[in-house]
C-alpha cells in the first residue's frame, strides 16, 4: 500500500477553523459582550483544529488520522449536548469532511460514525434523556454563530483541498479499515445493502449473530432464520428507514439460541443507500429490569393484602364497638332507673372512649379503602352550600363543647351546584373540622367558608390554633403523622385526617392547599372541581 508523502493539506482549514472563532470572539467583543464568559467555549471548539495542527508531521500514520477523526465527532457531540441539536448538527460533517484528505474509505468510516452517533443523541433527545442546558443565552447563541461559521469555512476549504489534491494519490484496502474503525464502537455494527445482505460487520456482530470471521454478503434471513418473527421486525425497520430516509430504533426480544431470550436495542440508519445497524445487547438490563417489576409487585400485593387485612379487622372490630357504644347509651339516658353518681360518671367516660374510638376505627377503615383502591365514589348532583350548613350542625355540639365559635360565610341565597360524593365532601369537611377545633384555644374561633371559582368548588377552615412549622407541613397528610402540636392535647387520632382530606380531594381530581404559621393559625383551602367534564 503506498502512502501519500504529504497531508499539509489539513493546515489551511485548522487555521481557517481557528480564524473563524477568533473572528465571532472579536464580534462578540465590539458588541459590549464580555469575553469572559465565551473563551472557555472557545478552547473547546478550537481544540480539533489545534490537535490536527500538531498531528501534522505524523498524520500519515492511521492512529493519528483516527483520533483527528474522533476528537472532530467528539466536539460534535459536545455541541449538540450543550448547545443543541439543531443546528450544531452540522458539526458531523467536519469529521467526513477532514477525512476527505485522507483516503476515499475514511470518508465512509467517518460519515457512519457521525451517522450512527448522531443518530443516538437525536434519539436521546426525543426520549428526554439529555439534560438542559447550563450555558447562558449569550454563550448558546455565540456558539451557534461561530460553529456555523467556522464549520462552513472548514467544509469549503476541505472540499477545495480535496478538489486539487493529485488524482493518483492512492488508498487503502477498505473493508479492512472499515471493519477496524466498527471495532472501535461500543455494540455489534452491520451494513447491509438493498437486498439485505449483510455486506460489513464487526467482531461484535459476527459474535451476536453467529457470523464466521471474514464472510460477507450474508442474507438476512440466514442470520436469523430461526426467528421469523425477529427477521419480520427487522425486515419492517428496514422498510421503515428506506421510505423515511431516518433513523429508526426497535426494541427486539428474539432467541439468539435455543435456550435463552436475548433483547436487542436497534438502530437502523441510512447511508448511501445501505442501512447501518447499530445492534446492542441489553439482555442484562431488561432481566435487571424484569426483576425489579417482579419485586414490586411482590411488594405491592403484600401492601394490598395488608391493606385489606387491616380494612376487615376494622370493619370487625365496629360491632362491639356499636354494642358497647349502645349499652352506655341507654345506661347514660338512665333507661332502667337511676345510677349511682360514680356508676353514671364511668358510663359517660364508656360512650365517650367508645365513639372515640369508632371514629379512629372509622378513619383507618377509610383510609385502607383508599390504599386498597376499594374506594368508590358515588357522584349526584346537590348543593355544597347545604353540606356545608349541615356538617357545621353535627360538629357544633364538639365546638360548643370546647369553647370555640363557628363562623360560616355563605350568602343565605347562593347555591353551589357541583357533581360530586356527598358523603366524601361531608368526610372533607368534618375532618377539617374537627382538627380545626382540636388545635383552636379556648374563645376562639374557627371561620369555614364556600364559593364558587370558575368551574371550581372553594371550601375554606380556617382557625387561630397551635399552627405548624414549615418541616411539618412538607410531611402533612402522610399517613400516621402526627403533628408536635398533636402531642398537648387530651384526644389523640390517629393521624390520618389530613391524609383522608388529601386521598377524597384527589379522588375527585381536586387539590388541597395548606397556610400554616406557628402559634398564628392554620388556613385551608380545598378546590373541588364543581362538575366531573372539568377536572
Amino acid at each position: 500500500m503506498r502512502v501519500n508523502s504529504s497531508y499539509n493539506g489539513l493546515v489551511v482549514p485548522s487555521l481557517i477553523w481557528i480564524a473563524a472563532l477568533a473572528a465571532a470572539a472579536l464580534g462578540a467583543l465590539l458588541r459590549g459582550i464580555d469575553l469572559g464568559a465565551l473563551w472557555p467555549l472557545a478552547l473547546i471548539a478550537a481544540a480539533p483544529a489545534v490537535l490536527t495542527l500538531l498531528l501534522t508531521p505524523i498524520l500519515r500514520k492511521e492512529w493519528a488520522q483516527l483520533l483527528i477523526m474522533f476528537a472532530w465527532l467528539t466536539l460534535a457531540i459536545i455541541a449538540c449536548l450543550t448547545i443543541g441539536f439543531i443546528p450544531m448538527a452540522i458539526l458531523f460533517l467536519c469529521a467526513p469532511a477532514v477525512s476527505a484528505l485522507f483516503e476515499k474509505e475514511k470518508v465512509v468510516e467517518a460519515l457512519i460514525m457521525a451517522a450512527i452517533i448522531a443518530g443516538v443523541i437525536y434519539y436521546a433527545g426525543r426520549m428526554g434523556r439529555i439534560p438542559q442546558s447550563s450555558l447562558t443565552e449569550t454563550q448558546l447563541l455565540w456558539g451557534k454563530q461561530a460553529g456555523l461559521m467556522a464549520t462552513l469555512g472548514l467544509i469549503v476549504s476541505t472540499l477545495l483541498g480535496a478538489s486539487l489534491a493529485p488524482r493518483n494519490r492512492p488508498i487503502s484496502s477498505g473493508p479492512a479499515d472499515s471493519e477496524r474503525v466498527m471495532n472501535a464502537i461500543d455494540g455489534g455494527v452491520l451494513r447491509f445493502d438493498s437486498n439485505d445482505n449483510m455486506i460489513a460487520a464487526n467482531t461484535q456482530a459476527r459474535e451476536l449473530f453467529g457470523v464466521p470471521q471474514g464472510t460477507a454478503q450474508v442474507p438476512l434471513h440466514a442470520m436469523i432464520s430461526h426467528d421469523d418473527d425477529a427477521r419480520s421486525a427487522i425486515s419492517l425497520l428496514f422498510a421503515s428507514v428506506r421510505k423515511s430516509k431516518e433513523v429508526r430504533n426497535l426494541r427486539l426480544e428474539t432467541r439468539l439460541n435455543a435456550d435463552h431470550i436475548t433483547y436487542l436495542d436497534l438502530q437502523a440508519s441510512p447511508v448511501e443507500g445501505d442501512i447501518v445497524l447499530h445492534a446492542k445487547d441489553v439482555t442484562a438490563h431488561e432481566e435487571s429490569l424484569e426483576a425489579m417489576r417482579q419485586t414490586q409487585a411482590v411488594t405491592l400485593k403484600a401492601t394490598d393484602d395488608k391493606a385489606l387485612f387491616f380494612a376487615g379487622v376494622s370493619h370487625e372490630l365496629r360491632t362491639p364497638l356499636n354494642a358497647i357504644i349502645g349499652f352506655s347509651d341507654m345506661m347514660r339516658s338512665r333507661l332502667f332507673g337511676p345510677l349511682p353518681g360514680k356508676y353514671a360518671e364511668y358510663a359517660d367516660l364508656i360512650h365517650d372512649s367508645g365513639q372515640h374510638m369508632l371514629d379512629l376505627i372509622g378513619d383507618v377503615l377509610d383510609m385502607s379503602k383508599v390504599e386498597a383502591g376499594k374506594y368508590e365514589l358515588n357522584y349526584n348532583m346537590f348543593d355544597a352550600s347545604d353540606v356545608v350548613r349541615s356538617t357545621v350542625k353535627m360538629i357544633r355540639p364538639t365546638a360548643d363543647a370546647a369553647e370555640v365559635r363557628l363562623d360560616i360565610n355563605i350568602q343565605d341565597d347562593e347555591q353551589l351546584l357541583i357533581d360530586a360524593d356527598r358523603k366524601a365532601v361531608r368526610q372533607i369537611l368534618l375532618n377539617l373540622l374537627s382538627n380545626a377545633i382540636k388545635f383552636s384555644p379556648k374563645g376562639g374561633a374557627v371561620h369555614i367558608g364556600a364559593k364558587a371559582v370558575g368551574d371550581t368548588l372553594n371550601l375554606t377552615v380556617q382557625d387561630h390554633g397551635s399552627g405548624m412549622t414549615d418541616d411539618e407541613l412538607a410531611v402533612l397528610g402522610t399517613p400516621y403523622q402526627q403533628m408536635s402540636s398533636a402531642q398537648k392535647i387530651e384526644e389523640r387520632g390517629t393521624g390520618l385526617g389530613f391524609t383522608l382530606v388529601k386521598s377524597l380531594t384527589e379522588l375527585h381530581a381536586g387539590r388541597f392547599v395548606v397556610a400554616s404559621q406557628k402559634d398564628e393559625g392554620t388556613t385551608v383551602d380545598v378546590f373541588l372541581p364543581l362538575s366531573r367534564d372539568n377536572p
